[in-house]
């Protein structure tokens, strides 16, 4: 069986005894059906609101921008590793506590939520399984193997130089300026052609390339693209219009990702002897000279898949699937619906609550509705398990890392 809001309308209008609209319109009846599903989500936080997703772990990336893709994330449950790895259980903790273990190197399996600045972030401490491949620290202009150079007549790259200041790994990055009037390309290019070879065969349209690029001023950046193979004419390359987050660039560092299964192949690269990086960071006609302009930490790393499992917000779907925030039709359908349709009962007492109250200003009918509402919700508590885990704090001491970078 599965029920409806009109299936709720029809019990809030019995307790009501009144099925017209000369006092409470539909959009009233509407309004208190929903925010007495809300009360319910809010009171139980258990098994019925459990939804599930999959997120794609890159070893040594921490943050997870959700707020798009989880917008009704209400609280965390589980995060889980695929079934036939699941051997280690991931601990829920608060995001200060991971924050910590991350600096430290903590390969503890851990989790936490994250809000801040209008945006969620889940949180993840893990070794995967898929590990990483380091390309390139960008420590020195030979550090890598080759020397990573400017094109400095089809690009408007210039003064490449070391930066030992300013860096996300290792200690150093590489820096550049763009003189828009040296190409007039609207692009800047960093390239190295005998990059320390590397057989990257167990990596082919399965990894993603994942670097970190400052960019001082991203009003009028549109793209980067990155180049990998043998040579200058046997390549792959693939370009993204956004940070690893899906979010626009932003000025400061950005964690940039491209897909090798996105890529699109020119000539006939070796994949068993890539020596070949080219970085192409492209902006439109608006863009002005500038300066410090960075590139660190190219890495290759297999996404590991990991469900993370929480409550959700959303009271329901519409007619089309589409889910809900709040109820706008009587066709609209309870995200309870099929599979647990009794708490329709402690809705309609809940919301005839809310109407006794207001607009009727019948506040002991009101007050009789609330307690018929609470009652049946304490026998829903006992009856299902929540899914809901508490933040776990360790209170230990971290230690120093002396891999991390030092001002």
């Amino acid at each position: 069986m599965a029920i409806t809001v009109s299936s709720i309308q029809d019990d809030l209008n019995r307790y009501l005894g009144d099925s017209s609209t000369d006092r409470i319109s539909a959009s009233d009846r509407l309004n208190a059906i929903t925010e007495a599903v809300v009360w319910l989500q809010e009171e139980l936080k258990n098994d019925h609101q459990n939804v599930t997703y999959t997120i794609d772990f890159f070893d040594t990336i921490h943050y997870y921008k959700v707020t798009s893709t989880m917008a009704d994330l209400l609280v965390g449950a589980d995060l889980r590793r695929a079934e036939d790895d699941q051997t280690i259980p991931f601990t829920h903790k608060t995001a200060r506590e991971l924050a910590g273990e991350v600096n430290s190197g903590s390969v503890e399996s851990a989790w936490g939520i994250e809000r801040h600045d209008g945006d969620s972030y889940l949180v993840v401490a893990h070794a995967s399984k898929y590990g990483h491949e380091q390309i390139a620290k960008f420590d020195s202009l030979t550090a890598d193997g080759g020397t990573w150079v400017v094109d400095s007549v089809n690009s408007d790259a210039t003064n490449l130089t070391v930066d030992t200041t300013e860096y996300e790994e290792g200690s150093g990055s590489i820096n550049f300026d763009i003189d828009v009037s040296q190409s007039a390309n609207n692009t800047a290019v960093v390239y190295n052609t005998s990059v320390t070879s590397k057989d990257l065969t167990r990596h082919e349209n399965l990894t993603s390339f994942v670097f970190r690029v400052y960019i001082p001023d991203s009003t009028n950046m549109t793209s980067v693209t990155l180049y990998w193979g043998s040579d200058s004419s046997n390549y792959w390359f693939a370009t993204t219009t956004t940070d690893i987050h899906g979010s626009a660039f932003v000025d400061g560092w950005n964690t940039v990702k491209v897909n090798w299964s996105d890529a699109t192949k020119t000539s006939s690269p070796d994949v068993t002897d890539i020596t070949y990086y080219k970085f192409t960071i492209t902006y439109d006609g608006a863009q002005t000279d500038d300066t410090d302009f960075r590139l660190d930490d190219l890495k290759l790393i297999r996404p590991e898949p990991l469900t993370f499992h929480y409550l959700s917000w959303f009271v329901g779907k519409n007619s089309s699937g589409t889910d809900l925030s709040t109820f706008t039709a009587t066709t609209d359908i309870p995200y309870f619906s099929g599979s647990y349709d009794q708490y329709r009962y402690a809705i309609a007492h809940k919301a005839s609550s809310l109407l006794f109250y207001a607009p009727l200003r019948l506040f002991n009918e009101a007050s009789a509705e609330e307690g018929r509402a609470i009652e049946a919700l304490d026998r829903y508590n006992g009856l299902f398990p929540k899914s809901a885990s508490k933040e776990m704090q360790s209170f230990k001491v971290f230690g120093i890392n002396f891999n991390k970078r030092r001002r």
